[in-house]
């Protein structure tokens, strides 16, 4: 596994914005500028995107949950979409993405799943392992993790593999954000 880049020391309040759905196929196009600007004037300072689907750094000293309320509301005023937004902690990224338990494969992709809410984190990671032909046989895995759920797959198979159609079900999918391992360390590194 690649060295992931640890956060600041002495940077308080570091905090990572994803947001769900943004900037894929023709829907929800949200120029990175307008992005950054609309987090600023939310209160947000220090404000970074990274790559454009919706990957956003901030320090701001709200709680996750005050944080998440008032950028949502923003972003669906200046948007105008619903939008759906996972708030961590800077450092609880870096515990995810050093905890990836998988080993790299190539063709694979490896991502990990975060949630807002631990039941579902559960119910998610449970009902994917399920829905593995047989888990231990093939090279696709999944594994419940710190706020989050692993998932190794293979590429050309994430949306159609049977642990994917979990993701996308209509209980889980306002709970869920999505990010490759690469991006995740992208994010770290412009921590």
């Amino acid at each position: 596994m690649d060295t992931v880049a640890t956060p600041p020391a002495g940077v308080p309040h570091r905090k990572v914005v994803l947001l769900r759905g943004i900037n894929v196929g023709k829907s929800a196009r949200i120029p990175m500028a307008d992005l950054r600007a609309c987090t600023e004037a939310a209160g947000c300072a220090e404000v970074t995107t990274v790559l454009a689907t919706g990957n956003v750094t901030v320090t701001d000293p709200r709680t996750v949950e005050e944080l998440r309320t008032v950028l949502e509301a923003a972003y669906a005023d200046r948007f105008g979409y619903d939008a759906v937004v996972q708030v961590l902690p800077l450092a609880d990224l870096s515990v995810a993405v050093e905890s990836y338990p998988f080993d790299v494969l190539a063709d694979h992709h490896d991502y990990v799943v975060f949630s807002d809410d631990p039941a579902v984190t559960t119910r998610v990671a449970t009902a994917m392992l399920e829905a593995l032909d047989d888990p231990g046989a093939g090279t696709e895995a999944v594994a419940g993790g710190p706020g989050c759920v692993y998932w190794r797959v293979s590429r050309g198979a994430t949306l159609t593999s049977a642990a994917a159609a979990v993701l996308d079900d209509r209980a889980n999918r306002r709970h869920l954000t999505t990010r490759n391992i690469k991006t995740l360390r992208k994010i770290l590194a412009a921590g």
